[in-house]
């Protein structure tokens, strides 16, 4: 029996395997090489060896407990088939004018691989859905979206699912019996929208409805979610807003064509195994959204021959797909699925933690994680100092956007629309704690900290005390969070040249948090 396993396996076999531990590792999480040598039926030597390779990839990495776990190459893979299948630029457009005109959370959700998962998402004004936060995957038995995709799908999702009842609870109202959710699939039919309360999440409510491709089959569902006594006392208005919405985003399904990112796709050298060139080929594919065989075959510099068998073995295993009989190929839709595991395993305060210890261990000073929610900073993380803390910004407590170190980290860092935004809120809050700057005061210091890549506070909320704060980035390059340290001025104004200094630390601390979460090393 040995033998047989360990008789050399083809180069199309290696990349089947690949493929066969990825979905396991996202099926299992962080595990070891043994666990995953154990569910593959594939001997330990052989399952290092194709580790190996996607790690260079980037397609798995090692945890901070040296489990292995999905790398950050998944997230940019999700988001290189989501951009072969809508204009972003369009999809968040509708979103947000949806959030702004109804104060709700905004979402758009496709099916793929037995789930509902969220392409993109627009918090809302007065609640943030984490649970339903873009990437996230929803089984199809509970929520707007998932009715939504069952009921105009076709027949055969339904009665594959509905085999596996009951189901389990997500919140009080979830359908777990098959007869219960088929009901509700055909009454969302009928009506050709769904409202569920506490289906997903107790206390919140959420309206779907369909968009459909031009052909007329189902694209996916688009949702807003909130409060329920929200939801209900608007719900004829939103479903009118929605209903428009939906037809708005099918519209553009009829032009739309993926554009390349524009990125100059250097090949490496193509002396490495099938897996790597595979590797290579998929990334050459992400940076063009859509290419042919032929174009491929130009950007990695292999034979056509090879290129094809490739091509072949990444379709089987559902990392890319063929958009017609001989036609070009985008990023498999699995791809998004992988990420959206991924994206729920990933928790910023987590991740932080060691960096939050590195830092105060080399400075002894209090270092905060902090979140936006809203129009204000809050802290989700801190490490207190040894020699003096500050009152201000404890653990669960909040700042305005436009104060202190962490919060204009948060700020400064997005788009010019949302100075602009909370430059208008500035000039109608009624909080008299902290006297608001001018507009153009406020845009001109937010521009000098985008210019200098960090946050200083001296002097600004307890005399003695300064702080230095920056900025951590997600996959998408969008900010998410702010790490900062906070001290004796002296001690904290060291000259940032220093490689010791708390600027220093904080900037690299954040850099590689952002990269922990698949940031790009550009921003």
């Amino acid at each position: 029996m040995s033998s047989e396993r360990t008789k050399k396996v083809s180069p199309i076999q290696l990349v089947l395997k690949a493929g066969l531990l990825v979905d396991e590792l996202s099926a299992l999480g962080p595990s070891t090489p043994a666990d995953l040598a154990k569910a593959t039926d594939e001997p330990r030597p052989s399952v290092y060896r194709i580790l190996s390779t996607l790690e260079k990839s980037g397609l798995v990495r090692r945890s901070e407990n040296s489990l292995v776990e999905l790398g950050t190459g998944i997230l940019r893979l999700g988001e290189a088939a989501s951009d072969a299948l809508i204009d972003r630029n369009t999809l968040t457009t509708v979103l947000e004018d949806m959030q702004s005109r109804l104060g709700l959370t905004s979402a758009f959700w496709i099916y793929r691989n037995n789930t509902a998962v969220c392409l993109d998402q627009v918090d809302a004004t007065d609640v943030d859905l984490h649970a339903l936060s873009s990437g996230r995957i929803l089984p199809l038995h509970a929520g707007a979206a998932s009715h939504v995709i069952l009921a105009f799908s076709t027949p055969e999702i339904l009665d594959s699912l509905i085999k596996s009842a009951p189901f389990p609870a997500l919140a009080p109202h979830t359908p777990t019996g098959a007869k219960d959710l088929v009901k509700l699939v055909e009454k969302t039919r009928n009506d050709g929208w769904r409202l569920e309360v506490n289906e997903v999440v107790n206390g919140i409510a959420a309206i779907g409805f369909p968009v459909f491709n031009p052909d007329g089959t189902l694209f996916g569902a688009l949702t807003v979610a909130g409060l329920v006594d929200h939801v209900r006392a608007t719900e004829q208005e939103v479903r009118k807003a929605m209903e428009a919405a939906a037809m708005e985003l099918g519209e553009a399904r009829q032009d739309f064509s993926p554009a390349p990112t524009g990125a100059v796709f250097d090949a490496p050298d193509s002396q490495g195994s099938v897996l790597a060139k595979a590797g290579t080929l998929i990334s050459a594919l992400a940076s063009e959204r859509v290419a042919t065989s032929s174009r491929l075959t130009e950007l990695i510099n292999e034979p056509a021959s090879s290129v094809y068998r490739m091509l072949g073995t990444l379709q089987d295993i559902g990392w890319i797909e063929q958009l017609a009989n001989r036609g070009a190929f985008r990023i498999g839709s699995k791809m998004i699925s992988l990420a959206g595991n991924m994206l729920n395993s990933l928790d910023v305060r987590r991740a932080s933690l060691p960096i939050l210890r590195s830092i105060h261990d080399a400075t002894g000073e209090t270092v905060f994680l902090c979140v936006r929610r809203n129009s204000r900073a809050v802290c989700i993380e801190r490490i207190e100092g040894k020699r003096v803390n500050s009152r201000l910004l404890s653990l669960g407590s909040s700042l305005p956007l436009h104060v202190g170190a962490a919060p204009r980290a948060l700020l400064a860092f997005e788009e010019r629309p949302a100075w602009e935004d909370y430059a208008a809120l500035l000039s109608q809050s009624p909080d008299e704690r902290f006297s608001a700057r001018s507009k153009s005061k406020l845009l001109a210091e937010l521009q000098d900290i985008r210019d200098a890549g960090y946050v200083v506070s001296d002097d600004e909320l307890t005399p003695g005390i300064a702080a230095v704060g920056a900025p951590i980035y997600d996959h998408r390059n969008h900010v998410v969070a702010s790490l900062s340290i906070s001290g004796l001025r002296e001690g904290i104004l060291a000259s940032p040249s220093e490689d010791s200094s708390a600027a220093q630390l904080v900037i690299q601390g954040a850099r590689e948090l952002s990269s922990r979460l698949g940031a790009r090393l550009e921003c």
